[in-house]
């Protein structure tokens, strides 16, 4: 689905020094023949809260189709599936099917360790390489062999506003969703504030609410060139031409720390978590909050209408919706029930499943056989992100590395940065610097 919470650096960096020893040391039995017999099996399948719905109506398929089989659910948090999942997915007590977001650490160290089964029978018979498109199907496969299968899409860097608090302070909706510029951000605010509101609510601490600005800012700033060398030089293989102590870089963090001169986040938002920022919003505290398409489906008890706006580039160029597709599904080698595992998998891939979440749980469908504009239980605010982002869309930054190169270490800077501790030239020689330690590493 979306960036859910990343752990703090130093939690993220204890995984990266151990998983991959961690993992070539697990052995597990497992039954890679696919000699799975329903009758009194459970199946174990993760699961985050907020998906609980959907998987628990595919859950109901698969053990309809197969009496006697009971599908457990087991709940992992963000952190979690970011950081020592991976120790998880390979011990004796795995689940069958487990969570692997293809930005977070656990991905790259599994499959390190080859602990993660293929899946190309599993896109044949789903028909998934077209389902998916060529572009997010291709970002889904591990030299060209698919380990994984995207359950959702989502849309981010979405700004949702409070109507009333607009009206009371006299600030006018930008033209189509979009504050050109700093100056009109500035202005909004100052209103805002003297009509008794705090302006946008982010969560400093949540691990990944700086990181998707940081995301929105270089979408907007950075030279194409810029941006696909951030995109890609970190694969192995790929030489860096555009370093993160260049202007492409730095100008985007620069934009953070403007915006905290001029009072844009809401009081004590270097410390907040992502839930305390939301309570802000939906308390009428602030006026705006950072989101994402799936804010409409958890949004219920507000006491206001709201909308949706993009934030100002620095350089004059406003944001538009960041991507995300890499919320995934993956069979460690480990799991005793791969076939069955598997069946759940394209259970979930189905159009039927892939509509019913879209409908419960504001998830953007993962395959193209089902298009977000015909649910309508994603409602206007969703089907309106949805065409915008049909012709304005980037792809997120944080959301294509590997977590501690990308989400998890930005983020953590991020809030020194607006916490005082470094300066905008610091951060980018501590990206530059954590970048050239994982290309040691990685190639």
């Amino acid at each position: 689905m979306y960036h859910r919470p990343i752990s703090r650096r130093q939690v993220a960096g204890l995984a990266v020094a151990t998983s991959a020893a961690m993992l070539l040391a697990s052995c597990s039995s497992s039954d890679p023949s696919g000699s799975d017999t329903a009758k009194d099996l459970n199946l174990t399948v993760q699961v985050q809260i907020e998906q609980m719905p959907a998987f628990q109506y595919a859950a109901g398929l698969l053990e309809k189709k197969h009496p006697g089989l009971k599908v457990k659910l087991q709940t992992i948090t963000g952190d979690q599936k970011n950081t020592t999942n991976a120790q998880v997915l390979s011990s004796s007590n795995t689940p069958d099917v487990g969570i692997v977001p293809t930005n977070a650490q656990p991905y790259f160290d599994l499959m390190k360790a080859k602990k993660l089964v293929p899946l190309d029978d599993l896109w044949k018979s789903s028909d998934l390489e077209s389902r998916y498109g060529s572009t997010v199907a291709n970002s889904l496969k591990w030299n060209g062999t698919p380990y994984l299968a995207l359950f959702d899409t989502t849309y981010y860097n979405i700004v949702f506003y409070n109507k009333d608090a607009f009206a009371k302070a006299g600030v006018t909706a930008p033209a189509n969703h979009q504050v050109a510029s700093n100056a009109d951000l500035y202005t909004m605010v100052s209103k805002l504030k003297s009509a008794g509101y705090d302006g946008l609510s982010v969560g400093g601490s949540s691990g990944f609410h700086l990181g998707w600005l940081v995301d929105a800012q270089l979408q907007a700033n950075a030279s194409d060139a810029a941006l696909k060398d951030f995109l890609t030089s970190w694969q192995a293989g790929n030489k860096q031409t555009v370093e993160y102590t260049s202007p492409e870089f730095t100008d985007s963090l620069a934009q953070l720390e403007d915006w905290k001169k001029n009072a844009v986040f809401q009081s004590g938002f270097v410390a907040a978590k992502a839930d305390q920022a939301q309570a802000a919003f939906t308390s009428g505290k602030a006026a705006m909050m950072i989101g994402g398409t799936w804010i409409p489906s958890v949004l219920k008890k507000q006491k206001f209408e709201y909308d949706w706006l993009l934030l100002p580039g620095a350089k004059g160029t406003p944001t538009v919706p960041s991507l995300y597709a890499g919320d995934t599904l993956a069979v460690p080698t480990a799991s005793k029930h791969q076939s069955l595992a598997k069946e759940f998998i394209a259970t979930y891939s189905s159009d039927e499943v892939q509509t019913y979440a879209a409908e419960k749980v504001g998830s953007l469908p993962a395959v193209q056989t089902v298009k977000a504009s015909d649910v309508e239980g994603l409602g206007p605010l969703v089907q309106q992100i949805v065409d915008f982002a049909a012709t304005k869309v980037g792809i997120g930054w944080t959301s294509t590395l590997p977590g501690s190169l990308g989400q998890v270490f930005v983020d953590a800077e991020a809030q020194k940065l607006l916490s005082g501790q470094v300066t905008v030239e610091k951060a980018g020689q501590d990206q530059q610097k954590q970048f050239e330690s994982y290309k040691s590493r990685n190639g």
